[in-house]
């Protein structure tokens, strides 16, 4: 009789995992129309297919739309503080001890050119603002989410799985990159005048922001 119950048992756990195995969880489909029905439209996307399908639509027009001036973020996170800042301006996800980020631009002047580490960046200067050292990366390794994490557009229910989330990540740092390397030589830029859009993190203990670009060319 034991033997007999271990055989069920087994062949009930073999059953219950084929059955797991053979389902595919993707999320609902944003286009889908309206009610039980639409919501119940499922859709899987691929990075590549998605960025074709909503850059000029709707991540473009956000990012113009929503992008402001650096000095003004860093006035209002030294008066305020960057809660209250991330408030103002700011997108922040539901994680639990995660940061604002923020959508900005500027125009700079290039001090220096880092590329001890792949994390390559340069450090660039704005009129009135020296309390911050402020970063912008060149690659050729591009590491954070701060670009698809500042848009309010993007979600994660989007996507099939996390991978695919991170995948979008870092298909938007490479293409940011891309513009970058399209319109300027990264690595000769010391002394000139540069003109930036990109996305950060808000700066947690220590008075570095590093940003990562969206466009980027010599003016």
């Amino acid at each position: 009789m034991i033997i007999f119950r271990r055989v069920i048992l087994a062949f009930s756990t073999v059953i219950i995992m084929l059955m797991l195995t053979s389902c595919t969880i993707v999320p609902i489909d944003p286009d889908a129309g309206p009610g039980a029905a639409g919501s119940a439209v499922l859709r899987a996307r691929d990075v590549y297919e998605y960025l074709e399908e909503y850059w000029e639509s709707d991540i473009y027009p956000e990012i113009q739309e929503r992008r402001v001036q650096l000095s003004t973020i860093i006035q209002e996170a030294d008066a305020n503080g960057w809660d209250h800042v991330g408030e103002m301006y700011g997108e922040i996800r539901g994680d639990v001890g995660a940061s604002y980020t923020f959508i900005t631009f500027s125009t700079a002047v290039v001090v220096e050119t880092n590329t001890e580490s792949r994390n390559g960046f340069i450090v660039v200067e704005i009129d009135g603002q020296n309390e911050y050292e402020i970063r912008v990366s060149i690659g050729p390794a591009l590491s954070g989410t701060a670009i698809r994490d500042s848009l309010r557009f993007v979600d994660f229910n989007q996507f099939v799985n996390q991978v695919d989330f991170a995948r979008l990540a870092t298909e938007l740092n490479s293409r940011g990159n891309q513009r970058a390397l399209d319109n300027a030589d990264l690595f000769e830029l010391d002394g000139k005048t540069i003109e930036f859009t990109g996305a950060f993190v808000a700066p947690s203990g220590n008075d570095i922001i590093s940003i990562m670009p969206i466009f980027l060319e010599v003016k």
